[in-house]
């Protein structure tokens, strides 16, 4: 009995903490975001897995506290490979009233669940003041309505304050070559069912690298006015000429919701109803001041901050083994767009292609990473060799001074590898003479008396054939290099080719009604095949690149809208994903139909 006992407490204490494990108490805040002054807002906060008392309601500048805490509780369970888990939250909210503008900062809150203390983040969010009409008439929104809620716009004109796309710099100026994000950012105070792009901003004088974007909604004041803003695009630029850099302003069309009152007798209710508009973006510059003068010798363009360093792997070198010259240079700044190193390496040592790579991510408003490059060599000749250091020259943005940095210059003696390639007492005429092949005496028989053919009939006969088999074997020879060498070529049979399979696979989702994956193929079909077609490298495939290489290519203003009409379709159904089948349809078919154009264009 009492073992019985025994084992059933083990096996209690081994449910509860496989238990514990699985479920790991947590205790965090969910912050409220953007608010506007004179709205009330709720403040929560999570316990999971865990229980304790309702948190002591944290004191908020600018904010009056009206009520909490209101509890929630949620669990769920699953069963998962034999093994049950389950979790708990509990939500303790508070409601506050926002009275007074400016950053609110939510302090840490303390709680005590099962015998341990467990801490919240602190958080900030921000109070917006009101609209400036507001303000002026002195009038006051309901609570429950918000400032941009787009039931409080009647059926009319759309008012430009009320909807508009905006291009915006992190900075207002900048060097060559230095950094700079760009934004393009939609204000709006209206609902917005479907957005498409028909004219991108084009950043004429930048190298330009696009930014993932997150579709979020925030609350931002801006002119006086309360909007939710989206981010459309985000680009880090990094300016190649100094002066003043223009952005033109895009086109977009944007359908957007309002409401119209039904009377319904006894009661009114709302109505929405689509309205098209048609906006363009603003035009943003940013004045680029020229890099000091004088450029150092060896200045290349780069600019930020880096080190260097390089390394020689096997430092032991023999004849006619291969060893690595590594270059290295590591830091925050334009450091995708670096110059390959001129390293010198002597005469005796031959150097092949060498090998580029780039390691770099964009951190804040610059990119940081690593540029290598590796230098295949093999050394000819035994002795001493000198490979020198090869400074690196950069402009450093916050000593605002140009930095040289030295290498290491490796001495180093080269051992007889298992084989030679040549004489040395040859060698020694001069080595850096590589176009000259040295004399060999001849050992065949030298002939006093010459005789003459060419006067007889066969010799001429003999000679005329060899000529036009020599002019045949020409011609086929290189029509089969044109062929080898056609890269482009094979590019546009691989587009036919891929372009054809991709479309088979979107027809196949489209009769199966899968349209989110149609549009999905769809797309992959279209930019593989332009891409192809007119030899972008997919970092350019832009959309205004893509029109004006259309255009290079002899395509009409109708194919090029064409294509372009796919493309935003297919992006667009990214925000928008309800399309009926004739939509899905008509989109399939004026793929195929452009394809055809873009096919029967002749150059």
């Amino acid at each position: 009995m009492i073992t019985r006992q025994i084992r059933f407490t083990i096996l209690l204490l081994a449910v509860f903490t496989s238990v514990s494990a699985l479920c790991q108490t947590s205790f965090k805040v969910v912050p409220p975001g953007n608010v506007i002054a004179g709205r009330n807002f709720s403040l929560t906060f999570r316990l999971s897995n865990g229980q304790t008392n309702a948190p002591k309601p944290p004191e908020l500048n600018g904010c009056d506290l009206l009520y909490g805490p209101s509890v929630s509780t949620m669990s769920s369970s699953q069963y998962i490979n034999g093994q049950m888990s389950s979790s708990t939250s509990v939500d303790y909210t508070y409601m506050y009233r926002a009275t007074t503008p400016g950053k609110v900062t939510v302090p840490e809150v303390t709680v005590n669940s099962g015998g341990k203390n467990y801490t919240s983040k602190s958080v900030t969010f921000e109070i917006l003041p009101p609209d400036k009409q507001v303000q002026q008439s002195g009038q006051q929104q309901s609570p429950q309505v918000s400032a941009v809620d787009p039931s409080t716009h009647r059926p009319g004109s759309v008012s430009p304050n009320d909807l508009f796309v905006r291009v915006s710099f992190s900075k207002t100026h900048a060097l060559e070559q230095e950094a700079v994000m760009a934004t393009i950012k939609v204000y709006t105070k209206y609902s917005i069912t479907s957005f498409l792009v028909t004219q991108q901003p084009l950043f004429d004088g930048f190298l330009s690298e696009e930014l993932p974007v997150n579709l979020e909604v925030n609350l931002e004041n801006y002119n006086g006015q309360n909007y939710n803003t989206a981010v459309l695009k985000r680009l880090l630029l990094y300016p190649q000429k100094s002066g003043k850099l223009t952005v033109n302003s895009g086109k977009y069309d944007i359908t957007i919701q309002q409401f119209e009152l039904v009377n319904m007798g006894f009661f009114q209710t709302q109505r929405p109803i689509e309205r098209q508009v048609t906006t363009e973006s603003n035009v943003a510059s940013l004045e680029v001041t020229p890099l000091p003068e004088p450029k150092p010798a060896g200045f290349d363009g780069a600019v930020g901050h880096f080190s260097i360093s390089t390394d020689l792997q096997p430092e032991l070198l023999r004849t006619n083994e291969a060893a690595v010259y590594s270059y290295t240079i590591k830091g925050t700044g334009n450091i995708r767009y670096l110059k390959q190193p001129d390293i010198k390496f002597p005469a005796s040592i031959d150097r092949y292609t060498p090998k580029t790579d780039i390691d770099a991510k964009i951190v804040g408003a610059n990119t940081t990473g690593e540029y290598r490059v590796d230098y295949t060599i093999v050394p000819q000749e035994a002795g001493k060799v000198v490979i020198p250091g090869t400074p690196f020259v950069y402009y450093d943005l916050d000593k605002k001074e140009y930095v040289t940095l030295e290498t290491k210059t490796y001495e180093l003696n080269v051992a007889k590898g298992s084989s030679t390639s040549a004489v040395v007492e040859q060698r020694e005429i001069d080595k850096t003479m590589h176009d000259i092949l040295h004399i060999k005496p001849s050992t065949g028989k030298q002939y006093k008396e010459l005789s003459y053919v060419f006067h007889s009939a066969i010799y001429w006969c003999i000679y005329a054939v060899a000529v036009a088999l020599l002019v045949v074997i020409a011609i086929v020879y290189r029509r089969k290099l044109k062929f080898n060498a056609d890269i482009k070529g094979k590019k546009l049979a691989r587009a036919n080719r891929v372009v054809s399979k991709r479309l088979k696979t979107a027809r196949g989702f489209m009769n199966a009604h899968e349209n989110d994956k149609f549009y999905a193929e769809l797309a992959k079909a279209m930019w593989g095949y332009v891409s192809d077609k007119l030899s972008i490298a997919p970092s350019q495939l832009l959309r205004d690149n893509i029109a004006s290489k259309l255009e290079n290519y002899g395509a009409s203003e109708q194919t090029v809208a064409d294509v372009l009409y796919v493309l935003d379709e297919c992006e667009m159904a990214r925000f928008a994903p309800q399309h009926s089948d004739q939509e899905v349809a008509q989109l399939y078919d004026k793929a195929v139909s452009t394809i055809k154009s873009l096919e029967d264009v002749k150059k």
